[in-house]
């Protein structure tokens, strides 16, 4: 087997492809035994690199994030648990998902730097490309890896572009389809999948990311095949997938992995959907073999969770084979376990770590007032209130959060939009009750989307709406989108006019009843949209409206908005936009003045203070500024 694998190897890199290979080197003889694999999994860090607060929702505490020991995530505590974990198992390999950046100040401030760094030291040993890894450009990404990077960076489904300069290195010349590691000699080989589905444009030649996609069955069968006879332990670390969100259970997410051709694969690590899986999925594997036929062969598909609130632990017992070549004979995995260890405060800093992110720490916090307090969230009641403004609403429809941030887009100065139109996952966060500050701002808008203004026919306002209504019922008849300025329902399962674009069937989900205006439905949610109230959108009429910059490009999905020429970029964001319209929001909650509510999450004086003592005359936020009001009706007919 070793010579085969080496022989093998050896024609690898005769390819000139960017890998690792090895050297001939003496290995122990593991033919015949079952051998211990630890794979340590991260996922979607999205640069979570330091402890943040947050309020588990009950998926979380289900899985041991408890409130009693926030906060939770931290790059120092993450490896830590890598080093716990490696004390205990001869054999181990960190691999990541993709998307470590992206979703906190510090990515805002260091463009990818400090994680690149923080992972490295940490001892990060290999990385799938996520989606967000992009967000700065293909250059900023090859800037980033060539200098700090000390792993491998993955990709097996992208096809890079040549360069006109040959003496110029590029992304191509770092991002390698796989990386085969030695562990022990057990031979694992890792192909990662990276995301195309949410980069935008790159379908299109030319592009400025500089690759176009390879469809990923094809990509995956091709270096499986190349791959199976020199490896103990096939792994796919994958970044697939349609759409992500937090508080999902695996049952309600479509996962694209189980649709990979799986022969030859014995692990999927799969990362974007945001979600766990404990147990892990198992999918069906029968290669055909006749081992097949008396042993249980499967494919063992893992998610780990999001934000850096979990590191998973798969525990890997693979029985080696005399010739990974023959499927009868081939190391087989046979059995495997799983734990998912939260990142809170009960985990201790690993010391190098927090060293390193220090001076990112203070520089960050020089160069942005995080702490700032601009606005308070009341629920009108004294101490101990855990009220807070969601971005989730529990009908299904319009949420709180999603009102008021659709309504600060619409009614931004320069914008005075008609109605406004944003993706729900790009709201990433709730509001709680207390002290509103510009950190939890980033946290609720990580990204930096702006507002763009756009002029839409009643025709492709239908057309939208019906693709919101298709994607949301998808997700349980929960919305994809929050609005202000318009109502509609959000008919799920119905009988709705003309085919289903995807399916070619009668389509079932659609928008029904769209109105243009405030307060349509009264004072009742649930009720019908008074036409005395609001105007329904006539087809050939034309409307001023304000989406945001992503789903304006086509992400998401909304190509409606991609084929669109009137779109004009206001450059403002929609943090921005949030912040200004929050702050000149009056200084009481629900008929209560902020001075007269006393704050529970002040620690620093005895007494309690006011927030007025604490803060100045700021806003305040309660239950009925743009309260839910069934702008979003679900509808099942």
């Amino acid at each position: 087997m070793k010579r085969q694998a080496l022989a093998v190897m050896a024609a690898v890199c005769g390819l000139g492809m960017a890998t690792a290979c090895t050297v001939d080197s003496p290995q122990p003889n593991l033919v015949g035994q079952d051998i211990r694999l630890t794979i340590i999994h991260t996922s979607d860090i999205h640069s979570r690199l330091f402890p943040y607060n947050f309020v588990p929702n009950a998926f979380d505490k289900g899985f041991g994030l408890l409130p009693a020991n926030a906060p939770f995530g931290g790059i120092a505590r993450i490896s830590t648990l890598v080093q716990r974990i490696r004390q205990t198992s001869e054999r181990s390999l960190w691999l990541d998902s993709g998307d470590a950046w992206q979703g906190a100040p510090v990515f805002n401030e260091f463009h990818g730097e400090a994680e690149v760094r923080a992972l490295s030291l940490a001892g990060m040993e290999g990385e799938v490309l996520g989606n967000h890894e992009f967000d700065t450009g293909a250059a900023n990404l090859y800037k980033q890896l060539s200098n700090w990077s000390q792993f491998p960076h993955l990709a097996a489904n992208y096809a890079w572009d040549d360069v006109p300069d040959k003496t110029r290195r590029t992304l191509r010349d770092i991002v390698a389809p796989f990386q085969i590691y030695d562990v022990k000699g057990l031979q694992v080989g890792v192909i990662g999948m990276g995301n195309t589905d949410t980069l935008l444009s790159s379908y299109e030649g030319g592009n400025g990311l500089g690759f176009r996609p390879i469809a990923d069955s094809d990509a995956l069968q091709q270096w499986v095949r190349i791959l199976r006879p020199i490896c103990d332990v096939i792994v796919v670390s994958s970044h697939l997938g349609l759409d992500n969100d937090e508080g999902l259970s695996p049952s309600q997410v479509d996962d694209p992995n189980a649709a990979l051709p799986l022969t030859g694969v014995d692990v999927i690590l799969g990362g974007h959907l945001h979600i766990v899986t404990n147990p892990p999925k198992v999918l069906p594997n029968d290669d055909g073999s006749v081992y097949c036929k008396t042993h249980d062969c499967r494919t063992v598909l893992q998610h780990s969770g999001a934000f850096a609130k979990y590191v998973g632990r798969l525990d890997l017992v693979v029985h080696v084979g005399t010739n990974n070549g023959d499927p009868e004979t081939r190391s087989r995995v046979t059995s495997f376990a799983y734990i998912n260890q939260p990142v809170d405060s009960t985990i201790p800093d690993d010391p190098d770590i927090a060293n390193l992110m220090w001076p990112y720490s203070v520089k960050l916090n020089q160069d942005i007032d995080l702490a700032g307090v601009f606005s308070y969230v009341s629920s009108g009641v004294t101490s101990g209130s855990v009220f807070s403004v969601g971005r989730n609403d529990n009908t299904g429809g319009d949420s709180q959060l999603g009102n008021l941030v659709a309504r600060s887009m619409q009614t931004q100065q320069g914008v005075d939009a008609q109605f406004a139109l944003t993706n729900s996952l790009g709201i990433r966060d709730n509001f709680y009750a207390g002290p509103l500050t510009n950190e939890q701002m980033f946290n609720v808008f990580p990204f930096e989307n702006s507002i763009v203004v756009i002029y839409l026919s009643g025709n492709e306002i239908q057309e939208m709406l019906d693709f919101v209504a298709r994607k949301s019922a998808q997700r349980g008849c929960r919305s994809q989108a929050q609005v202000s300025g318009i109502a509609f329902d959000m008919v799920c399962s119905g009988v709705c006019p003309g085919l289903d674009p995807l399916t070619g069937l009668t389509a079932t989900a659609c928008a029904k009843n769209i109105y243009i205006g405030d307060n349509c439905r009264g004072a009742n949610p649930d009720g019908q949209i008074d036409p005395t109230k609001c105007a329904p959108v006539i087809t050939t009429g034309l409307y001023r409206a304000a989406v945001n910059d992503y789903i304006a490009a086509g992400g998401s999905g909304f190509t409606v908005l991609k084929r669109n020429s009137s779109q004009q970029n206001t450059g403002v964001s929609l943090r921005a936009a949030l912040t200004v319209y929050l702050s000149g929001q009056p200084a009481s909650c629900d008929g209560m003045p902020t001075d007269q509510i006393t704050d529970t999450s002040d620690t620093k004086h005895t007494p309690q203070q006011t927030i007025a003592q604490n803060w100045g005359k700021i806003s305040c936020l309660g239950t009925k500024i743009e309260a839910h009001d069934g702008r979003i009706r679900p509808v099942f007919e």
